[in-house]
């Protein structure tokens, strides 16, 4: 809290920088702001637009993370970070930004479109379950890849809405959201690994690039988040190792 003595304890520092991801979120505080992207010395390279998100773990930790949403010299955050404001006549957003891929996630997830006019901070409160989603390959050269370990490749996204900001009562909330998953969605989690793993370049693939290939392959199947939500989950590598598949660490493979 503002005011509050900073403990210097190791014990009580937490990881900078750290992506949140397969854990319960609740989204405290959205806004736009402009974002610079520095090199390790500290070197100011470029600046954007983009959405801040302050998430708060279940255990009270509060991580910020930082979502592109476009060029500072088209759109601008208003004075209380809540809206947009257009710069030039285009004023549709790009579907190239992580901020689409955040919002994307979001509606998937079951967020009501309707609710979402221009006022961002309508996300305060949402409680959520987010996973990792890699950032996909762009055209062009982009400031996070000019610069080293400028950002993480993975950024966090919402695959089940536990609360939705105006609901008094969570739906599970506290509960990952593969507890509620039957026995059909992990015959369908298991098999979609088997559709994957027979279309890789490899003989293996990781959790992460299954949760990627979710969003793309199932993206009309009602069991999608639930899918997506379950490979992450500790029960999910004994349903794995009964079925003839093996794991190492984040990789799985067919048992040899």
């Amino acid at each position: 809290m503002v005011g509050e003595q900073v403990s210097i304890r190791p014990s009580e520092m937490v990881e900078g920088g750290a992506v949140p991801v397969e854990q319960n979120l609740t989204w405290k505080e959205c806004r736009f702001n402009l974002f610079d992207y520095k090199k390790k010395d500290g070197t100011i390279v470029a600046t954007t637009v983009a959405a801040r998100i302050i998430y708060v773990t279940d255990e009270g930790t509060e991580m910020e993370q930082q979502y592109s949403v476009g060029d500072k010299e088209r759109f601008a955050p208003s004075e209380d970070g809540k809206t947009l404001i257009a710069l030039t006549p285009a004023t549709a957003l790009s579907k190239s930004s992580n901020f689409f891929l955040l919002m994307s996630a979001l509606i998937n997830a079951g967020f009501p479109e309707a609710k979402l006019t221009g006022d961002i901070s309508i996300l305060d409160g949402l409680y959520t379950y987010n996973i990792g989603l890699a950032e996909p390959k762009r055209a062009g050269l982009r400031p996070a890849e000019a610069v080293e370990g400028a950002r993480e490749r993975v950024i966090s996204v919402p695959s089940q809405i536990h609360k939705l900001p105006w609901e008094k009562k969570g739906k599970g909330a506290g509960a990952g959201p593969a507890a509620a998953a039957g026995t059909d969605v992990t015959a369908a989690a298991l098999k979609f690994v088997g559709e994957v793993l027979d279309e890789a370049e490899g003989d293996s693939v990781t959790r992460q690039e299954l949760a990627v290939a979710a969003f793309k392959r199932l993206a009309k199947d009602p069991n999608k988040d639930a899918i997506a939500s379950l490979i992450f989950q500790p029960e999910f590598q004994g349903a794995l190792l009964g079925n003839g598949y093996a794991v190492d660490g984040e990789s799985i493979s067919r048992a040899a």
